[in-house]
């Protein structure tokens, strides 16, 4: 459906995209005509910067973003939306030094994603709006036409400069039939050009990238020659004097940037890293959007006890979560300790004033205040134990006490302490709460909206005997359906030529690689320039699964895994954790290396994750959701993963519909041998890995990359390769003898 706007958006500029985040022209304070999707196309295959066609073929359009404010968006939803975007920005970078520790940041990182001293990532929230992906603006591009009689082309600047002088209904002495050229330039800078004769050069005398404009013999006006099959033989040839050039165009900005490195520091470039890539608009190559999704919680201590003025906050609730011993000064000892301090004598009833406040905020609805008096409280109370005004609660666990002084430096996905906070926000919220509702439910206790046994004994005693048995064979203390798992996803920028940060060109017989720059979507027309982020919030069904800590004890054990503790196996993993890593690099292969020590954190998450691939196959298989459809989220030192419906269209309840008629199956199937083998022959059954014929799961929905998995785990085997070659081989978790 179009919209008509009234005003006339053909006499503003076209806006053009610089390949370096800066606009050639000022942002278009006219609207332009509007185009109304559903929220998941307009924030994936719509969002802007995508270049799109009518039905029918008849005009090729880029997408453009307008202002339309993302309401009633609670203020934790918002701290996790600006929390996993700054992991993907910051992840992004890494992964691109890795490869290129010489790649320059302002052609890794767009503008709004990375400090412009330091170049480092960097997201400020002042530099985006939430945007409500229920509209998207158009306009015409690329402007360049193409005389299907005799090849003559024209361009123009903008839709204003079209508009002044049109097409001509004449060329070189015939009818003209003017169509646009459906092939751009594009380069994984994250630009797009319309194809042209005229390339660039370096003008050392001004220091940026020069186009010349003419041929040689002077003329302006080129033929283009596009009947051959490829591209590469595709030309432009002068009117003037029938000259012929390549579809070659160096990028303006990537040119000028790498010969000024290359004055400064000496690093040669090739022009393979500069020259644009001719495509066809209608090439994925051209446009892929970057999203992120995550889980929703109300309870906003998720974000807030991850910050450094809720230490004492995050300690308190850690030891409630895994029984470590805590000793918490009471609110008269420190009342005593700062009303002594002559300086601060003031500070508890100002202490205690905010609580009030905060209190009398949470009985009238006022969220946002609440949260903000509390943090005054909370900032108070955390001033006087950095300042030594009264002695923090002791902790029982020295470890512990570590792990939380140099969590800051540890990859936030699998960051332990924070994903304990999430796990006990998860069962209050998602399990507990939502139980009350009737919108989640035990499997082994199950309602009449799950299984129509309920209404019969007989029936209902065998279906918990069933039920119980294949759990209890696979390991699992709980199994809760979710019916109405909160998953917000949220889309907030682009790459081009490459979805992934580091693209391989070929040349000559080799491989040269080349960073892919992330960029953020053009700027809305709203005052402050800001970029939007498009986010949609949905219900949707998920499996909660946790495993018996019992059976995963005698499971570490028994593979001689050290100083496994008798019980709480949460606390020693929070206790025994070192970071994984962005990377997992521990966990490539190390065969001939060293190789990694079985710890604890490493076999339990080893164990969790690929128990969580084994199910997303399984649940794949039985109830008609897509593979790629299913998300997972690992929760290691509660024993716990989650694995959900990703997609943002219509959930028609595939889950709670497979199990009403396939639960026995969907069980077995994660028990049947066949499963638990290679489906490659006996490549990783001899290697002790995993491979995308059997256990992997694409890598956009696997939290780790595909790694720390292996079918070892489950059936036994070689151990992975990432442990040394004197290993023994494993007991797999789903051993009879460890039931």
């Amino acid at each position: 459906m179009v919209d008509k706007g009234s005003k006339d958006w053909r006499k503003a500029s076209n806006r053009r995209p610089s390949a370096l985040g800066a606009m050639r022209t000022d942002p278009d304070p006219l609207e332009p005509p509007t185009m109304s999707r559903s929220r998941v196309q307009i924030a994936g295959a719509y969002a802007p910067g995508v270049l799109m066609t009518w039905e029918g073929g008849k005009g090729i359009c880029r997408s453009v973003p307008i202002a339309n404010l993302a309401k009633d968006l609670k203020p934790t939803t918002m701290e996790l939306i600006f929390e996993n975007l700054n992991d993907a920005v910051t992840n992004w970078r890494n992964r691109v030094t890795k490869v290129l520790p010489d790649a320059l940041p302002e052609l890794v990182l767009d503008i709004p994603f990375r400090d412009s001293k330091s170049g480092e990532a960097r997201v400020q929230r002042s530099d985006f709006q939430m945007t409500n992906p229920d509209r998207v603006g158009y306009v015409p591009y690329p402007l360049l036409y193409r005389c299907g009689i005799c090849g003559s082309t024209r361009e123009f600047e903008s839709v204003a400069d079209q508009a002044r002088q049109p097409l001509p209904r004449k060329c070189n002495g015939h009818e003209a039939r003017w169509t646009q050229v459906d092939v751009v330039y594009a380069h994984w800078s994250g630009d797009i050009e319309p194809l042209s004769p005229f390339n660039y050069n370096f003008d050392p005398q001004t220091g940026a990238a020069r186009q010349i404009r003419t041929c040689t013999c002077g003329s302006s006006s080129f033929k283009l020659r596009n009947t051959a099959p490829v591209f590469s033989e595709w030309r432009y040839v002068c009117e003037g004097c029938g000259e012929t050039r390549s579809l070659k165009k160096a990028n303006p900005e990537v040119l000028t940037r790498l010969q000024n490195q290359q004055n400064e520091s000496g690093r040669q470039f090739q022009w393979i890293e500069v020259n644009m890539l001719p495509v066809s608009y209608r090439a994925n190559s051209t446009f892929y959007v970057q999203r992120t999704s995550f889980i929703v919680f109300e309870d906003s201590a998720v974000v807030e006890l991850m910050t450094p003025r809720r230490r004492d906050g995050l300690i308190s609730r850690l030891a409630h979560i895994h029984n470590i011993p805590f000793a918490e000064p009471s609110d008269d000892l420190i009342r005593g300790s700062v009303e002594a301090e002559e300086t601060r004598a003031g500070e508890w009833e100002e202490y205690e004033t905010y609580l009030g406040m905060a209190q009398k905020a949470e009985k009238t609805g006022r969220t946002d205040a609440a949260r903000r008096h509390r943090e005054s409280a909370d900032a108070l109370r955390e001033d006087w134990f950095a300042n030594n005004i009264v002695e923090r609660g002791k902790l029982g666990s020295p470890a512990v006490l570590q792990a939380i002084a140099v969590r800051d430096d540890w990859t936030q996905r699998y960051d332990p302490i924070r994903l304990t906070i999430q796990h006990d926000a998860f069962v209050r919220e998602h399990i507990g709460q939502a139980m009350s509702r009737h919108a989640a439910v035990d499997v082994l206790n199950p309602d009449v909206a799950l299984t129509d046994v309920v209404n019969d004994p007989t029936r209902k005693a065998k279906y918990q005997k069933t039920v119980g048995t294949l759990l209890g064979h696979l390991g699992f203390e709980r199994l809760v359906l979710i019916r109405g798992l909160p998953i917000c996803e949220f889309s907030f920028g682009y790459t081009r030529v490459s979805a992934t940060p580091i693209y391989q060109r070929e040349h000559n017989g080799q491989r040269v690689d080349m960073p892919v720059r992330l960029k953020a979507f053009d700027q809305l027309p709203v005052q402050g320039n800001k970029r939007p982020i498009y986010v949609t919030e949905q219900l949707n069904e998920a499996l909660y699964f946790k495993l018996d800590e019992d059976r995963v004890k005698r499971w570490l054990d028994v593979n001689q895994i050290v100083d496994v503790p008798d019980k709480d196996i949460g606390r020693a993993y929070l206790e025994r954790y070192e970071d994984f890593g962005p990377f997992l690099e521990a966990f490539k292969d190390r065969e001939g290396s060293g190789g990694y020590p079985r710890t604890l954190p490493a076999y339990v998450y080893l164990l969790l994750h690929t128990l969580s691939h084994q199910m997303m196959h399984s649940l794949a298989d039985t109830s008609g959701v897509d593979r790629d459809a299913i998300g997972e989220h690992i929760f290691p030192a509660d024993l716990s993963f989650v694995i959900y419906r990703k997609g943002m269209t219509p959930d028609l309840g595939s889950i709670s519909a497979m199990w009403r008629n396939y639960y026995e199956t969907f069980l077995k199937r994660a028990l049947d041998p066949r499963t638990l083998r290679c489906g490659s022959g006996s490549l990783c059954d001899a290697r002790g890995g995993a491979c995308p014929a059997c256990i992997m799961v694409s890598e956009v929905n696997c939290i780790a990359s595909n790694l720390l998995l292996s079918r070892a785990v489950l059936k036994g085997g070689k151990g992975p390769e990432w442990e040394p070659r004197t290993a023994p081989n494993l007991v797999g978790f789903l051993d009879p003898r460890l039931a």
